[in-house]
């Protein structure tokens, strides 16, 4: 900068002056974009002609593809999730609801008739088989 202020006859404090009052602010990067600093971004420049939107676009350091993915996103979450009517209701629901009362049932008789035949095992252990004292 030092050889350019030189041989342009520019004072470098000036140059300095100039550069900073030019330089771009860092901006950030579309990955460490909060979720509100994207939906204030798509508020912002919602009301812009095309001339300051571009103005807007290059200060944010973004793209206008950016913008329009983070609108389609914030879109997509807002609109209602489609749901089946509960007044029409599919046969299905009713079986698999048996179902899985019957298989909840089933579940209940094993666990019962297991804890039953450890039971018999145990006493058997303890006090012997019936059938070989009975010879």
């Amino acid at each position: 900068m030092t050889e350019v202020c030189t041989h342009e006859g520019v004072a470098l404090s000036t140059a300095s002056r100039w550069v900073s009052e030019r330089a771009m602010v860092p901006t950030m990067k579309n990955s460490k974009w909060t979720a509100e600093a994207k939906l204030n971004a798509v508020i912002q420049s919602a009301s812009l002609n095309e001339e300051e939107l571009g103005a807007f676009l290059r200060k944010e350091g973004l793209h206008s593809h950016q913008l329009a993915a983070w609108r389609a996103e914030i879109l997509a979450a807002l609109s209602p999730i489609s749901r089946k009517p509960n007044a029409i209701k599919d046969n299905r629901d009713q079986r698999i609801r048996e179902l899985e009362q019957d298989i909840h049932r089933k579940d209940k008789a094993l666990a019962e008739a297991s804890a039953l035949l450890i039971l018999q095992k145990k006493v058997n252990l303890i006090w012997g088989n019936k059938s070989e004292d009975e010879k």
